[in-house]
């Protein structure tokens, strides 16, 4: 219900932007069990909690961003935060056309190998949000997420398709 009030008003407004920023401040802001239990403790007023918010916040909030958490805290749904945001961004991506893809490599990569990759990942009609980290547990290859796809090209994986194949 939450999600999808946020989702048409990011449409009608074209906000898409500002309401995963947000969002992620939203989530960080209540991802701390104090935080959290504080927006939901009801013997404090909800204009106190909420101005705490905004203090804790330092204005990386919209008013809309503050509405929402105003609601949530009164209705102590605040623990609903982070399955909201993940569902605005996925219809964000959506609705602007973005792929996410994460990818894992064993060792840091070249800027030219990440460009590389990035090139290849892209569709024409669609723009591509990259992000990379390193694994020290890969012995090689890489790990690409696409949502909840994964394609696994790690040396591992190949290792364990070999074994597979020679039994």
């Amino acid at each position: 219900m939450y999600a999808e009030a946020v989702v048409a008003d990011a449409k009608s407004s074209e906000a898409w932007s500002t309401w995963e920023d947000d969002l992620g401040a939203l989530a960080l802001l209540v991802s701390e069990e104090h935080g959290r239990r504080f927006l939901q403790n009801t013997s404090v007023s909800i204009d106190e909690r909420v101005a705490a918010a905004e203090r804790a916040a330092e204005g990386t909030i919209s008013p809309r961003g503050f509405g929402l958490l105003r609601l949530l805290a009164e209705e102590r749904d605040v623990d609903l935060m982070d399955d909201i945001r993940q569902r605005v961004i996925r219809a964000s991506d959506e609705a602007l056309g973005v792929d996410r893809v994460h990818v894992t490599t064993a060792i840091e990569l070249e800027e030219s190998a990440v460009q590389d990759l990035r090139n290849r990942l892209e569709e024409p009609t669609r723009t591509l949000r990259m992000t990379t980290d390193v694994d020290d547990n890969l012995l090689g290859g890489f790990l690409i997420r696409r949502g909840d796809d994964v394609l696994d090209l790690s040396v591992r994986a190949r290792l364990i398709s070999l074994a597979a194949t020679l039994r």
